[in-house]
């Protein structure tokens, strides 16, 4: 018999009372890393305590008898947040953890990173990825959200390095002269480009997109670990500007079709599942191993070893369209996996235009100071709402939560490089994405190149309808983006099944009515869909309305 999960609370507008107050404890957490003056919970002391006989977790006799941390252990982090990590029963070894991240990333700049991630997504969501991911533990959600800014800021530099050079600087170095590791990096990239074997395509049935990697075209040999590394990063921030509100996950397909052992590449593997487990928690939906060979089976039980339950349980084996067709309709299938959509990745070489934008620094600076006040009004009003949950200041917030996310697509062309999915007009701006864009005609394209930014100026009438669907999902408005979608009871992943075995997933999928926000989400003509933030009950509790259909 199928098992069937119950719609998730833990997202925005879907949280219990024990949930929205973790919630708002975590945002008092983060406030306090930089803004000394927000105080500690009632009844909090900084005094470094052992957790209480009769609370203590499974597997927590090392942190019992785990020394205090001493004063200099603890000389970075601000007392007001001591006090509340203490509260939350922060132990010796978290506080520690702590400490060392504070040193490496002071609350100032940990204030700059997280404004700079947040991009245009709801700043709740983002909070609640780390919460869900830590099973609503504050001190651990905390230490990951930090370390996640870290390396986004410290280590990878993604949005400097990666989101700001991009597919133009990769296509421009891999063909300068001489040889050196930045123009093999570059290659490499390129490579990843131009080659199709992984592309983003369409959205399955309940509106997440969906990620297509033919394995059979990876050779690890013809490109160095950073260029494939950087192509990873560059798709898991890409992908962002696809997660349309409600949605907040991505599927990606693993075509094992003629799969060898020439394919495998476990430092790659390692690197995406490490991406999803520590730096974009809960943002995968579920991982398809399509059409896996009997060889794969070694591989599976290697990969097995490294992967937290958690995302192990969204790993499925499909084999076939049939199968497929339960989480894609037939009609966005691509052919090549035995469906009916009749479509090839191509991929769009940027133009020179595309980098104007990116060199206005003036007006770059101009929208940050307006991020950087819209950034204080933020924690101003979350101060407010922490201190009294039932406040009105809740409306004003939600408003100051949709003006950052206005902000930042008004900030976007000058921070990041236009992508394939831009030039071909799947990303429009604004948090309008159209999965499935008419193709141009010839003449259009021949324009497109002979002038650019005329095209761009044409009476080309906006979309300013929004919505929240792909097409073929109206019969699936019933269910929850968000919900988790498991397989049969008898085909659960255990390790013991070999990956060419049939595993069978719930029928019972689709859209939920209640969506996490309160927004209205229409479907225009050409599918395509809006995202808008903001919670319009003063209760993050509080059930929303349904979606308006257009």
């Amino acid at each position: 018999m199928a098992t069937h999960t119950q719609p998730q609370s833990g997202h925005v507008g879907k949280l219990t009372a024990s949930e929205g107050q973790k919630l708002r404890e975590f945002w008092r957490i983060l406030i306090q890393s930089w803004d000394t003056s927000m105080p500690a919970p009632e009844g909090a002391s900084g005094k470094v305590k052992s957790a209480p006989k009769g609370h203590r977790r499974l597997f927590s006799l090392g942190r019992a008898f785990a020394a205090p941390p001493t004063p200099e252990e603890t000389s970075a982090i601000p007392p007001n947040l001591l006090a509340t990590l203490k509260v939350w029963d922060a132990g010796p070894g978290d506080i520690k953890t702590i400490q060392s991240l504070m040193v490496k990333f002071p609350g100032v700049r940990l204030r700059f990173a997280f404004l700079a991630a947040l991009k245009q997504d709801h700043p709740d969501a983002l909070l609640l990825r780390f919460l869900r991911a830590e099973k609503w533990n504050l001190p651990k959600a905390w230490i990951k959200f930090a370390a996640s800014l870290n390396w986004r800021i410290n280590e990878y530099k993604v949005d400097k390095e990666v989101m700001l050079k991009g597919e133009a600087y990769a296509l421009e170095k891999s063909q300068a002269r001489g040889i050196s590791s930045e123009k093999k990096d570059a290659q490499g990239f390129a490579l990843q480009l131009t080659s199709g074997k992984a592309f983003f395509h369409g959205c399955d049935r309940w509106n997440r997109p969906v990620c297509i990697v033919r394995v059979r075209s990876h050779d690890p040999n013809t490109q160095t670990q950073k260029a494939i590394n950087d192509y990873i990063v560059y798709c898991m921030e890409t992908v962002r500007l696809l997660q349309v509100s409600p949605v907040e996950t991505l599927v990606v397909v693993f075509d094992l079709t003629s799969f060898t052992l020439a394919n495998w590449d476990f430092p790659s593997i390692k690197f995406v599942i490490d991406c999803f487990q520590e730096n974009y928690p809960e943002s995968l939906g579920a991982m398809i191993l399509y059409n896996a060979p009997w060889v794969f089976s070694g591989m599976w039980k290697i990969i097995q070893g490294i992967l937290d339950p958690v995302v192990a349980a969204k790993v499925h084996f499909i084999n076939g369209a049939q199968e497929l067709e339960k989480v894609i309709a037939r009609d966005r299938i691509l052919k090549e996996l035995g469906g009916d959509e009749d479509w090839e990745y191509t991929y769009v070489e940027p133009g020179p235009e595309e980098k104007e934008k990116l060199k206005d620094k003036a007006a770059r600076d101009v929208i940050l100071a307006e991020r950087e006040q819209l950034g204080d009004e933020l924690f101003s009003l979350t101060a407010e709402w922490i201190a009294n949950p039932d406040s009105r200041s809740l409306y004003s917030r939600n408003d100051v939560i949709e003006e950052l996310r206005r902000n930042y697509w008004d900030l976007d062309p000058y921070v990041r490089v236009r992508s394939i999915l831009d030039r071909t007009g799947i990303i429009k701006g604004d948090g309008l994405v159209d999965f499935y864009p008419a193709p141009k005609p010839k003449s259009d394209v021949i324009e497109d190149d002979i002038a650019e930014s005329e095209i761009a100026e044409s009476e080309v009438p906006e979309t300013e309808v929004p919505g929240s669907e792909c097409p073929e999902n109206e019969a699936n408005e019933k269910h929850d983006p968000n919900e988790e979608h498991e397989l049969d009871g008898e085909h659960e992943l255990d390790g013991e099944h070999e990956p060419d075995e049939k595993h069978e997933l719930n029928e019972k999928h689709g859209l939920n009515e209640k969506h996490g926000l309160n927004e209205k989400h229409e479907l225009n003509e050409k599918h395509v869909v809006h995202e808008k933030h903001g919670v319009e009950s003063d209760t993050l509790n509080e059930t929303p309305a349904p979606p308006v259909a257009a």
